[in-house]
C-alpha cells in the first residue's frame, strides 16, 4: 500500500473575487485564498479583532463600496496621498505624505480595530494607546526613567518611517494571522511607495510593533549591563552611572540597529556627563526636579501677552494645549501662569473696554475673576 503524506498546510480554497479595471468595468478574478486556522480565529476573537479572510470581508467590515475599497487597497494607486515638504529644525525638508479623507478614515479603522489590540514593547513610549494602561505624559515617564542616572547617551534613527518597508508591514499582519491576500490589502492601505508614510495615522503604531524585536535585543543587552533604555519613536535614550560603560555601548547598539534594517544619525548622537545639561525629549532632568523646555514656556507667555494686550485670541486652543503639556511636567506651572495673567488683567489694559470684553469672553483660566473696566 502506498501511503500519502498529508500536506503541512491546508490547501487554499478557490473563491471568486471581483474588481474594476481602468474603464470601471467589473472584472472577475479567480484567486486562491486561505482560511484562517481555528486557533488564530480564537486568538483574534479574544482580542475583538475582525475576522478577515478575503476582499469581501474587508468590504463588509468597512461598509464602503467595492469600487472604493478596491482603490484603497490597490498598491500605490494615484490620488491616495497629498505630499508636501515641511521644514525641520535643522533647515532641511521633511517629506509629509498626508492620506486623503477616505484613506485616512480606513487607516483609523485599521488602527482602532486591529493594531491597537496588540501591545507594544514596554520600552517604547511614543504613540502608545491608553488601552495598555499607560496614562499621563509619555515624555515625563521617559524623563523620570533616566532622571537619577549620572550619564546620558542619546541616539537617533535616521529616516525612521521610510526605513520601514512594505514587506515588514505585510509580515506584521501575517503574524497576527491574516491570510496572504488580506495581509497584502492591509499593507497597501498602510504603506505608500513601498514604505511607511509620515502622515498616516497607522504609521506610528505600526513602527512600534515592527520595532519590538529591536527593543527586545537592545533591552536584553542593556539589562545585563544595568543600563536604562527607552525609545520614543526614533529617539533612543540610554543612561547609567558608569561613564565608560555608556561610551562602550555605542558599538553594540549600532550593530543591532543596522542588523534590524535601520541606520543611526551620527550627527544627532549626544553624550551628557556631569558637567552637561541632561535633556530628554525636550525636558531638562536632574535628581531634584524635571523641567519643561524653557523656550516653550517663553513662547506660551508671549502668546498669552499678545492675546490679552491685542484682544486677538486666535491661538487660544494652542495656548491651552501648551499649558496642559507643561503642567503635566511641572505641577506648579499653572499657578505661576495664573499670577501672570491676573497681573495683566489688573493693569492699565483694563482701561480699554474692547480688551476687557475680549478677555472676559475668552478667559484662559475660567476660575480667575473677570477683568473689571476701569473708569
Amino acid at each position: 500500500m502506498v501511503s500519502i503524506k498529508k500536506p503541512l498546510f491546508k490547501q487554499p480554497v478557490i473563491r471568486v473575487n471581483s474588481g474594476f479595471n481602468s474603464s470601471n468595468e467589473v472584472l472577475v478574478i479567480f484567486m486562491a485564498e486561505e482560511i484562517i486556522p481555528n486557533d488564530k480565529k480564537t486568538y483574534m476573537r479574544s482580542l475583538d479583532m475582525p475576522i478577515l479572510e478575503n476582499f469581501d470581508d474587508i468590504v463588509n467590515q468597512l461598509r464602503l463600496s467595492r469600487k472604493l475599497v478596491y482603490w484603497l487597497t490597490k498598491e500605490d494607486a494615484d490620488g491616495k496621498y497629498n505630499s508636501f515638504k515641511k521644514k525641520k529644525k535643522n533647515g532641511k525638508n521633511r517629506q509629509i505624505d498626508a492620506p486623503v479623507a477616505s484613506l485616512k478614515t480606513v487607516q483609523q479603522w485599521v488602527l482602532k480595530n486591529i493594531l491597537y489590540k496588540i501591545k507594544c514593547s514596554k520600552y517604547s513610549y511614543g504613540f502608545v494607546h491608553t488601552s495598555e494602561g499607560r496614562t499621563g505624559s509619555p515624555q515625563l515617564k521617559v524623563a523620570n526613567k533616566h532622571r537619577y542616572n549620572m550619564y546620558l547617551l542619546k541616539l537617533d534613527i535616521k529616516d525612521f518611517y521610510p526605513s520601514i518597508k512594505r514587506s515588514q508591514v505585510f509580515c506584521q499582519f501575517r503574524e497576527i494571522g491574516y491570510p496572504v491576500s488580506v495581509s497584502n490589502y492591509l499593507a497597501n492601505i498602510c504603506t505608500w511607495k513601498g514604505v511607511l508614510p509620515q502622515g498616516a495615522p497607522t504609521s506610528s503604531y505600526l513602527s512600534n510593533l515592527i520595532c519590538q524585536k529591536l527593543d527586545r535585543r537592545i533591552a536584553g543587552y542593556c539589562n545585563k549591563k544595568n543600563i536604562v533604555y527607552t525609545r520614543y519613536a526614533d529617539d533612543m535614550i540610554f543612561s547609567s552611572d558608569d561613564r565608560d560603560l555608556l561610551h562602550k555601548v555605542y558599538g553594540v547598539i549600532k550593530h543591532i540597529v543596522e542588523d534590524e534594517g535601520f541606520v543611526l544619525n551620527e550627527h544627532k548622537t549626544y553624550f551628557a556627563g556631569k558637567s552637561k545639561r541632561k535633556e530628554v525629549l525636550g525636558i531638562t532632568i536632574n535628581e531634584k526636579l524635571v523641567k519643561s523646555p524653557r523656550d516653550m514656556k517663553r513662547n506660551v507667555r508671549a502668546m498669552i501677552h499678545h492675546a490679552i494686550v491685542s484682544g486677538d485670541y486666535g491661538n487660544i486652543y494652542k495656548i491651552e494645549g501648551y499649558i496642559s503639556y507643561i503642567k503635566s511636567i511641572e505641577g506648579d506651572y499653572e499657578r505661576k501662569l495664573k499670577n501672570y495673567v491676573l497681573r495683566l488683567s489688573q493693569s492699565e489694559l483694563a482701561l480699554n473696554k474692547e480688551l476687557v470684553d475680549a478677555y472676559n469672553l475668552h478667559k484662559i483660566f475660567r476660575d480667575l475673576p473677570d477683568m473689571v473696566l476701569k473708569c
